[in-house]
Protein backbone atom coordinates (compact mmCIF):
# COMPACT_ATOMS: atom_id res chain seq x y z
CA UNK A 1 0.00 0.00 0.00
CA UNK A 2 1.18 3.48 -1.05
CA UNK A 3 0.29 6.33 1.45
CA UNK A 4 0.19 9.45 -1.06
CA UNK A 5 0.45 13.32 0.76
CA UNK A 6 -0.36 16.56 -0.83
CA UNK A 7 0.95 19.83 1.14
CA UNK A 8 -0.30 23.25 -0.55
CA UNK A 9 0.57 26.76 0.17
CA UNK A 10 -1.97 29.05 -1.39
CA UNK A 11 -0.75 32.76 -2.95
CA UNK A 12 -1.19 34.92 -0.46
CA UNK A 13 -3.68 37.29 -3.17
CA UNK A 14 -5.69 34.41 -4.45
CA UNK A 15 -9.18 34.41 -4.96
CA UNK A 16 -10.58 33.02 -1.77
CA UNK A 17 -13.51 32.02 -4.40
CA UNK A 18 -11.19 29.71 -6.60
CA UNK A 19 -9.64 28.27 -4.16
CA UNK A 20 -13.23 27.04 -2.44
CA UNK A 21 -13.69 26.33 -6.13
CA UNK A 22 -10.38 23.95 -6.67
CA UNK A 23 -11.51 22.25 -2.70
CA UNK A 24 -14.72 21.22 -4.10
CA UNK A 25 -13.66 19.68 -6.91
CA UNK A 26 -11.26 17.97 -5.04
CA UNK A 27 -13.30 16.31 -3.06
CA UNK A 28 -14.91 14.28 -5.95
CA UNK A 29 -11.26 12.65 -6.43
CA UNK A 30 -12.01 9.28 -4.70
CA UNK A 31 -15.47 9.21 -7.01
CA UNK A 32 -13.60 9.32 -9.53
CA UNK A 33 -10.94 7.00 -9.22
CA UNK A 34 -11.73 3.51 -7.64
CA UNK A 35 -8.23 2.76 -7.04
CA UNK A 36 -8.08 6.06 -4.48
CA UNK A 37 -8.28 4.54 -0.59
CA UNK A 38 -9.11 6.51 2.59
CA UNK A 39 -9.30 9.74 0.77
CA UNK A 40 -9.19 12.55 3.33
CA UNK A 41 -8.04 16.72 3.24
CA UNK A 42 -8.50 19.76 4.95
CA UNK A 43 -6.77 23.22 6.03
CA UNK A 44 -4.51 23.42 8.16
CA UNK A 45 -4.50 23.35 11.89
CA UNK A 46 -5.01 26.90 13.83
CA UNK A 47 -3.09 27.67 15.94
CA UNK A 48 -0.20 26.71 14.33
CA UNK A 49 1.57 23.81 16.10
CA UNK A 50 4.47 22.94 13.39
CA UNK A 51 5.53 24.26 9.98
CA UNK A 52 3.76 27.50 8.62
CA UNK A 53 4.88 26.35 5.46
CA UNK A 54 1.56 24.82 3.74
CA UNK A 55 -2.19 25.51 4.35
CA UNK A 56 -3.72 22.71 3.05
CA UNK A 57 -2.68 18.59 2.53
CA UNK A 58 -4.63 16.00 1.19
CA UNK A 59 -3.71 11.71 1.98
CA UNK A 60 -5.05 9.14 0.28
CA UNK A 61 -3.87 5.32 -0.11
CA UNK A 62 -3.13 3.71 -3.49
CA UNK A 63 -2.89 0.10 -3.52
CA UNK A 64 0.28 -0.65 -5.59
CA UNK A 65 3.49 1.21 -7.49
CA UNK A 66 1.46 0.12 -10.74
CA UNK A 67 -2.03 1.73 -9.40
CA UNK A 68 0.27 5.17 -8.09
CA UNK A 69 1.39 5.65 -11.81
CA UNK A 70 -2.41 5.17 -12.81
CA UNK A 71 -3.04 7.64 -10.41
CA UNK A 72 -1.21 10.03 -11.43
CA UNK A 73 -2.25 10.10 -15.23
CA UNK A 74 -5.56 9.34 -14.54
CA UNK A 75 -8.45 12.03 -15.92
CA UNK A 76 -9.68 12.35 -12.18
CA UNK A 77 -6.53 13.70 -11.08
CA UNK A 78 -5.41 15.65 -14.63
CA UNK A 79 -8.38 17.89 -14.24
CA UNK A 80 -7.14 19.59 -11.00
CA UNK A 81 -3.98 21.19 -12.94
CA UNK A 82 -5.83 23.94 -14.39
CA UNK A 83 -6.97 25.44 -11.13
CA UNK A 84 -3.80 25.70 -10.10
CA UNK A 85 -1.63 28.04 -11.77
CA UNK A 86 -3.97 30.80 -10.00
CA UNK A 87 -3.76 29.51 -6.56
CA UNK A 88 -0.79 27.95 -6.30
CA UNK A 89 2.63 29.00 -4.50
CA UNK A 90 4.37 26.17 -3.11
CA UNK A 91 2.96 22.57 -3.43
CA UNK A 92 4.93 19.72 -1.96
CA UNK A 93 4.16 15.46 -2.25
CA UNK A 94 5.78 12.98 -0.59
CA UNK A 95 4.51 8.99 -1.21
CA UNK A 96 5.74 5.98 1.27
CA UNK A 97 5.22 2.27 1.32
CA UNK A 98 3.41 0.96 4.32
CA UNK A 99 5.06 -1.37 5.88
CA UNK A 100 3.72 -1.26 9.70
CA UNK A 101 0.27 -0.80 10.77
CA UNK A 102 0.59 0.26 15.12
CA UNK A 103 -1.91 -2.17 17.48
CA UNK A 104 -4.54 -1.26 19.52
CA UNK A 105 -4.16 0.77 22.63
CA UNK A 106 -3.24 -1.25 25.19
CA UNK A 107 -3.81 0.03 28.62
CA UNK A 108 -1.30 -1.95 30.54
CA UNK A 109 1.36 -1.66 28.39
CA UNK A 110 0.64 2.15 27.92
CA UNK A 111 1.48 2.37 31.60
CA UNK A 112 4.28 0.33 31.80
CA UNK A 113 6.26 2.32 29.41
CA UNK A 114 5.20 5.45 30.51
CA UNK A 115 7.23 4.26 33.66
CA UNK A 116 10.05 3.48 32.04
CA UNK A 117 9.62 7.28 30.47
CA UNK A 118 9.55 8.69 33.41
CA UNK A 119 12.17 6.97 35.24
CA UNK A 120 14.35 8.06 31.90
CA UNK A 121 13.62 11.42 31.43
CA UNK A 122 13.98 12.62 35.48
CA UNK A 123 16.25 10.18 36.78
CA UNK A 124 17.08 10.49 40.19
CA UNK A 125 20.73 10.53 42.15
CA UNK A 126 21.27 8.47 45.11
CA UNK A 127 23.97 11.14 46.10
CA UNK A 128 21.79 14.02 47.81
CA UNK A 129 24.67 16.81 46.75
CA UNK A 130 24.59 15.55 42.94
CA UNK A 131 21.91 15.03 40.62
CA UNK A 132 21.25 13.76 36.48
CA UNK A 133 20.29 16.15 34.46
CA UNK A 134 16.89 15.68 33.31
CA UNK A 135 15.80 14.84 29.53
CA UNK A 136 14.26 18.42 29.21
CA UNK A 137 13.83 18.28 24.92
CA UNK A 138 10.82 18.55 23.31
CA UNK A 139 9.70 20.31 26.78
CA UNK A 140 8.36 24.07 27.11
CA UNK A 141 10.35 26.34 29.07
CA UNK A 142 8.15 26.21 32.10
CA UNK A 143 7.96 22.33 32.09
CA UNK A 144 11.69 22.73 32.09
CA UNK A 145 11.72 24.81 34.62
CA UNK A 146 9.89 22.00 36.88
CA UNK A 147 11.55 18.95 36.10
CA UNK A 148 14.77 20.29 37.13
CA UNK A 149 13.36 21.63 40.20
CA UNK A 150 12.26 18.27 40.58
CA UNK A 151 15.94 16.97 40.78
CA UNK A 152 17.53 20.07 42.59
CA UNK A 153 18.98 21.74 38.98
CA UNK A 154 17.51 25.06 37.42
CA UNK A 155 17.15 26.40 34.47
CA UNK A 156 20.45 28.78 33.15
CA UNK A 157 18.97 32.68 32.90
CA UNK A 158 21.05 32.30 29.19
CA UNK A 159 19.54 30.39 26.43
CA UNK A 160 19.74 30.14 22.84
CA UNK A 161 17.16 30.92 20.19
CA UNK A 162 16.77 28.66 17.79
CA UNK A 163 15.21 29.77 14.08
CA UNK A 164 14.50 27.88 11.48
CA UNK A 165 12.68 24.70 12.87
CA UNK A 166 10.12 22.98 11.97
CA UNK A 167 9.36 22.22 15.67
CA UNK A 168 6.72 23.84 17.73
CA UNK A 169 6.98 27.46 19.21
CA UNK A 170 8.62 27.36 22.52
CA UNK A 171 9.58 23.72 22.41
CA UNK A 172 13.45 22.71 23.92
CA UNK A 173 15.97 21.54 21.35
CA UNK A 174 19.31 21.52 22.81
CA UNK A 175 20.67 21.26 26.53
CA UNK A 176 24.06 21.08 28.04
CA UNK A 177 24.82 19.29 30.28
CA UNK A 178 23.38 16.44 28.40
CA UNK A 179 20.61 14.18 29.56
CA UNK A 180 21.67 12.12 31.95
CA UNK A 181 25.04 13.83 33.16
CA UNK A 182 25.96 13.78 37.06
CA UNK A 183 26.57 17.44 37.89
CA UNK A 184 26.36 19.05 41.23
CA UNK A 185 23.25 19.91 43.24
CA UNK A 186 21.60 23.40 42.20
CA UNK A 187 23.94 23.47 38.85
CA UNK A 188 22.25 25.38 35.99
CA UNK A 189 21.22 23.68 32.68
CA UNK A 190 21.28 25.92 29.27
CA UNK A 191 18.75 25.37 26.61
CA UNK A 192 18.20 26.27 23.15
CA UNK A 193 14.81 26.99 22.41
CA UNK A 194 12.82 27.77 19.29
CA UNK A 195 11.46 31.11 18.93
CA UNK A 196 7.97 32.49 18.39
CA UNK A 197 8.36 32.69 14.69
CA UNK A 198 4.85 30.31 14.90
CA UNK A 199 1.86 31.56 16.39
CA UNK A 200 -0.18 29.28 18.85
CA UNK A 201 0.83 28.65 22.30
CA UNK A 202 3.23 25.34 22.89
CA UNK A 203 0.49 23.28 23.94
CA UNK A 204 -3.21 23.50 24.16
CA UNK A 205 -4.59 25.23 27.32
CA UNK A 206 -5.69 23.15 30.11
CA UNK A 207 -2.96 20.12 29.33
CA UNK A 208 -1.85 18.99 32.25
CA UNK A 209 2.18 17.89 32.29
CA UNK A 210 3.24 14.63 30.91
CA UNK A 211 4.59 13.31 34.44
Amino acid sequence: MIRHVVMIKFKPDADQAKIDLFLHELKKLPHLNREVRDYSHGMVVQPRYHSGDFDFANCCDIDSYAAMERYMSHWAHLRMTPFLPDILENMLSFDWEIDYHGPAFDDALAAEEAEKERLRVLPRHPDPAKAYVPEVRGQTRARAKEMLAAVGLVLAAEEDEIIGSVWAPDRIMFQSPDHGAEVDRGAAVRIGITGNWLTGPAVPAGDAPAW
